[in-house]
């Protein structure tokens, strides 16, 4: 026999509750739960800001202020390959053609004043001059100076409009027309800013029909783009010049404005106990003092303004003397102020003289320089111009504020005035229903006792 010596005990289970659970529904609530918690893992990560990486910070800077500034870098760099390619052949081609023409040219010239001074002004000196000859017919007499004179005066003349036509339409100076050309990349690069820049020196010029109508093209999407891109660079400048001005030029006035802001609070602080000892209040407009602040801080002195434009036309002249050797610190200076005003005459060009007389490297070198200057010149200008008109409209405005706050102050008066004398005509019938009211008795022209109606006297 088996005997059972287990006990048997009783639970109190719900009727909810009273059917068996499996151990595979325990597992399945279990792994319920631990989704829920990497749900909730999850979604705290994602709430949670990333962190951005610094580079990416440095880049998007880059690109925001700077942006429009590689698009024209680009812009330029693509249109001087552009006009290099649609221009130096066509170049190359008219100055062989010139090259021919003037060969051509030089030699039937230098033969027609050969032959023509050796055999009607030169006398022949194996031939004697007697009346042998003479009589025989062998001596034939020379021209003198008043006959050959005209005559090699107007060969000279001839000669002289046909070169020129040569080089006009040619563009033929007698220079290598394999090494020296006018239209190499760097020129190249110099004619795209005078286009978008609207500065237009004229020292070279496109002269092919397709050259014409790509410069017609480049031009009115070019100057707008370089006009937004000064636009900010001028505005990053003048965010710079002001930061310099009212952080390192202007620290001493700064500490004395300091002192005296410490001097009229300690003022200030004085005459608000005097006025709590009174009960008196006074209040404080600090919107003011900080639309003052504010001013101050954006404000940068007219004289830097221009100080710093000067500067850098003496720092542009400086630099194309020592590019130029042949150019004075005068011809410099008017060059640079030529170019940054966009005059643009075209009879002083930097590097235009080496190119042509091959030295391609040391002559792109400086037209390089040239662009650059031009580009950070008119930025420089437009921001000088910028903090001119802030000048100006501030100014302006306060002129206009200090009028608008007369008229208000003159309408005010005018108001209290009005108020005065509303408040007097009501004061005086008020006075008058008063005493309508009161019982009044007049002996001699003297006031005896006023008696209210429901008020008996004393």
């Amino acid at each position: 026999m088996l005997i059972e010596s287990g006990k048997s005990e009783e639970f109190d289970i719900p009727n909810d509750q009273s059917r068996p659970i499996s151990t595979n529904s325990i597992y399945s609530i279990k792994s319920l739960n631990t989704k829920k918690e990497t749900i909730q893992k999850k979604k705290s990560k994602e709430s949670k800001p990333k962190k951005k990486n610094g580079l990416v910070i440095f880049i998007s800077f880059i690109l925001k202020n700077f942006g429009i500034l590689f698009v024209v870098i680009f812009y330029m760099a693509g249109g001087a390959f552009l006009f290099n390619i649609l221009e130096q052949h066509t170049e190359i081609q008219n100055c062989q053609s010139g090259e021919g023409e003037w060969n051509k040219l030089r030699i039937d010239y230098r033969s027609q004043f050969f032959n023509y001074i050796y055999f009607n002004t030169t006398p022949n000196p194996w031939l004697p001059v007697d009346n042998a000859t003479i009589e025989a017919g062998l001596y034939v007499e020379k021209d003198g100076p008043p006959i050959y004179d005209p005559i090699l005066t107007e060969w000279i003349k001839d000669f002289r409009e046909k070169l020129l036509n040569i080089s006009d339409t040619l563009k033929y100076t007698g220079q290598d027309c394999e090494k020296q050309s006018s239209w190499t990349y760097f020129s190249s690069l110099l004619f795209t800013i005078t286009i978008m820049t609207t500065l237009g020196y004229g020292h070279v010029s496109p002269a092919t029909a397709e050259g014409q109508i790509v410069c017609i093209c480049y031009s009115l999407l070019g100057i707008p783009l370089f006009v937004i891109s000064t636009v900010k660079v001028s505005s990053l400048l003048g965010d710079l010049l002001v930061f310099i001005t009212s952080n390192i030029l202007c620290f001493c006035c700064r500490k004395s404005n300091k002192n005296e802001n410490n001097h009229q609070l300690e003022e200030n602080s004085n005459e608000w106990n005097e006025n709590e000892d009174k009960n008196i209040i006074t209040v404080v407009n600090d919107d003011e003092n900080e639309e003052q602040d504010d001013k101050d801080e954006r404000f940068v002195p007219l004289t830097i303004v221009l100080v710093v434009f000067a500067g850098y036309l003496m720092l542009g002249a400086y630099i194309f003397t020592l590019l130029e050797s042949d150019w004075s610190l005068l011809e410099a200076s008017y060059y640079a102020f030529v170019s940054l005003s966009t005059i643009g005459f075209g009879d002083y060009v930097p590097g235009i003289g080496k190119v042509m007389s091959g030295n391609e490297a040391e002559g792109g070198k400086n037209l390089l320089i040239a662009t650059i200057y031009i580009y950070i010149g008119l930025a420089i200008l437009g921001m000088c111009f910028q903090l001119i008109q802030d000048q100006i409209a501030d100014k302006v405005g306060s002129i206009i504020e200090n009028l608008n706050f007369c008229k208000k102050n003159e309408n005010e008066s005018q108001d209290e005035s009005l108020i005065r004398s509303h408040s007097d005509t009501a004061n005086i019938q008020k006075e008058k229903s008063n005493l309508h009211n009161s019982q009044i008795e007049v002996r001699e022209a003297t006031i005896i006792s006023v008696k209210p109606k429901d008020e008996s006297s004393c």
